[in-house]
């Protein structure tokens, strides 16, 4: 294992609108699935966004864990 690798990810788009039952979002590109909401705020939709990315990262990254 490389002491220092350097890791870049480029993470999935997401589309976001707003109706009138609130805030939904999906993934612009790859899987085709149902939009996800309805989200009360738009601070709302982009922290369950933030936590799907972080998700991807960690499931890309998982191979560089370095076990204790």
């Amino acid at each position: 294992m490389l002491a220092n690798p350097k890791r870049l990810y480029a993470l999935a788009g997401f589309t976001v609108e707003l109706r009138q039952k609130g805030w939904f979002f999906w993934r612009t590109y790859g899987e085709k699935g149902e939009a996800k909401g309805p989200y009360r705020s738009m601070a709302s939709v982009t922290l369950m966004i933030a936590r799907e990315l972080k998700q991807e990262i960690t499931k890309r990254d998982a191979s560089y864990a370095v076990e204790p």
